[in-house]
This record gives C-alpha cells, sequence and structure tokens, in this order.
C-alpha cells in the first residue's frame, strides 16, 4: 500500500531513515533531501513514531511535515535515528504504512560510542565532558539518577545500548521483511559515497541525479556559549509553542527565523580534532561490543571482525 495523495493525482511511498547516531545518517538525509523526486521532512527528524500519543493519519502527517510536497515527488522520507532503538516505533510506522521501506547506517561501536557522546554533550543532553565518566554512569542513570537536566529522553544515555547496532538490526529484521531495509556501512560511505547513494536510489526505485560532489561527513564539533546553545537546543516556551503551531498547520518554520537559527548555531559552532580514545578505554570498547558486532557481521553477511 502506498500513502494515498489524491490531490496530487497519484500515490507517493514512505522511506524511513532510522539511524544509527553517528553513522553517517545525516549525511545521507542531506543527499536525499536534494534529490528531485524525494520529499523530506521539515525538520528532518520530526520522531513522530516514538510518541504515544495519537497517531497522525496519513494525511494529517503530510500535511505537517511534508507540506512541500509536490507531483514531481515519488517518496517522502525523513530521518529519526530514535526509531532504530524503539521496537515500538517500526510497529507504528507499519500500522501508518505496511508498505514503508526502512534504511540502517551502521559504524564500527568502538568509533561510534565517544563520537555518539560528545554529539550528546554538543546537544546538551549530557553534562558529562569525560566519556569514560559518562560510560560510567549508565547504571545511575538507567536508575535515573545523574540525569541532565536538559536531556530529553535518558534512553539517550546507555551508550552501550545506543550503539549495539547488531542487536538492534536484529530487531528490525523480526519486524520488517530484510529486503524492505538497506543498511550502509558507514566505512563505505567514507570510502565510496557515490557507489552506497547509488545503490540507495535503485533500493528506493528513484532516478540517478548523477551527483558527484558529496560534502565531509560526521565532523566533531563544540559550542562557544553554553547560554546561547541552551537557547538552541531549547528554545524558549513561546518560540517553540509558536513553532509547535506552524509544524501543526503544516506552515514549517518561516525561512527568516531558520536563516536566523542556521546563522546562529553555525556563530557559536567550532570543529575541533576529537581527543584521541586511551588504549584502556580502546580495549574495554571492544571487548564490550565484540559479540555484537559478530551478529552484525552474521546478519549482514560480511565479515567485520576488524573493528573489534
Amino acid at each position: 500500500m502506498t500513502v494515498p495523495m489524491a490531490e496530487l493525482g497519484g500515490e507517493v511511498r514512505s522511506f524511513f531513515l532510522m539511524g544509527a547516531p553517528r553513522c553517517g545518517t545525516t549525511f545521507v538525509a542531506k543527499l536525499l533531501a536534494r534529490h528531485p523526486q524525494v520529499c523530506f521532512s521539515k525538520p528532518k527528524e520530526p520522531h513522530v513514531f516514538v510518541r504515544e500519543a495519537n497517531p497522525l493519519s496519513p494525511r494529517e502527517y503530510l500535511h505537517r511535515y511534508h507540506p512541500h510536497l509536490t507531483r514531481a515527488h515519488r517518496v517522502i522520507a525523513e530521518g529519526s535515528p530514535s526509531y532504530l532503538y524503539d521496537p515500538e516505533a517500526s510497529r507504528r510506522i507499519l500500522d501508518f504504512d505496511p508498505d514503508a521501506r526502512f534504511a540502517v547506517c551502521v559504524r564500527n561501536p568502538v568509533e561510534m560510542a565517544p563520537s555518539y557522546h560528545a554529539r550528546l554533550v554538543y546537544t546538551l543532553d549530557e553534562d558529562v565532558q569525560d566519556f569514560e565518566e559518562a560510560w560510567s554512569l549508565q547504571a545511575a542513570r538507567a536508575r535515573g539518577e545523574r540525569v541532565p537536566r536538559r536531556c530529553r529522553d535518558a534512553r539517550l544515555l546507555q551508550y552501550r545500548a545506543a550503539c549495539s547496532l547488531g542487536e538492534q538490526l536484529e530487531g528490525l529484521f523480526a519486524r520488517v521483511e530484510r529486503e524492505r531495509c538497506f543498511v550502509a556501512v558507514f566505512d563505505d560511505l567514507t570510502a565510496n559515497p557515490d557507489k552506497v547513494y547509488r545503490d540507495l536510489l535503485d533500493f528506493m526505485g528513484l532516478d540517478h541525479d548523477e551527483r558527484t560532489e558529496f560534502a565531509p561527513k560526521n565532523q566533531h564539533r563544540e559550542f562557544e556559549s553554553p547560554r546561547l546553545q541552551a537557547y538552541l537546543m531549547n528554545p524558549p516556551r513561546p518560540v517553540a509553542a509558536l513553532i509547535g503551531v506552524w509544524e501543526r498547520h503544516g506552515w514549517g518554520t518561516p525561512r527568516a527565523y531558520r536563516a536566523f537559527q542556521k546563522w546562529l548555531k553555525r556563530s557559536n559552532t567550532r570543529k575541533v580534532a576529537r581527543p584521541p580514545l586511551g588504549r584502556g578505554t580502546r580495549e574495554m570498547l571492544r571487548a564490550t561490543f565484540a559479540s555484537d558486532v559478530q551478529k552484525l557481521s552474521d546478519l549482514l553477511g560480511r565479515d567485520l571482525s576488524h573493528w573489534c
């Protein structure tokens, strides 16, 4: 089944880029958003299907997150990494559209875990700057202790679970047929993004747009001003309420406000080299994720033993 669009005189398929975080998902989303046959959601990560409130109908969903949909589009897409580690999300998506297709990006968890931690520090979900200390707090945070005030969801701070991609992918394959899932390995995205992109377009049934330039991926960022970062990540209630009204009416965020936000974000961001992991920490992560990497290898039919 496809999502009906009677007013457009045709139909549109749905596609969900489910994650994982820090594995190239944003890079792939930006490529797809520029494809003339793809209508990518605004915002990129609406996280609609992790919410337990009344589900949106297909028409309401399109109106709110794809108001720019036209007859030229053949696919609607979104990129919410939270869908991968929430089992209920894929079930809700299949209730929404039983024929939905999915994509997942995976990465060496030894590299992914500190990158993921750095991203949470940047988004203010994490308030512990040191990765090793944040890792040691997982048990306490699972009990509801030491959770940062600005953290959107304490589950985000469970680094081992978030980076156990073999387990998460196994769960997805149990709910969705393997042939409806595209898996991109971060190593391939880095070494040969053109091939991965072409393979993905083939999987989605889209025409090749002959793209040949690919922007840098997954750079480490830090913020300059904590106060300004708090505004960007968690706007004041009146601003957030106004944005919510715009979204519910399918108007999208005004272009001037989006431009202002982007300018503020660029002004408050610096790109820096991520500090290297200590040998002991790296060995601990390798031992922690060895069995999960083997599971991922088995699922993909690909030897990933060099990761651990």
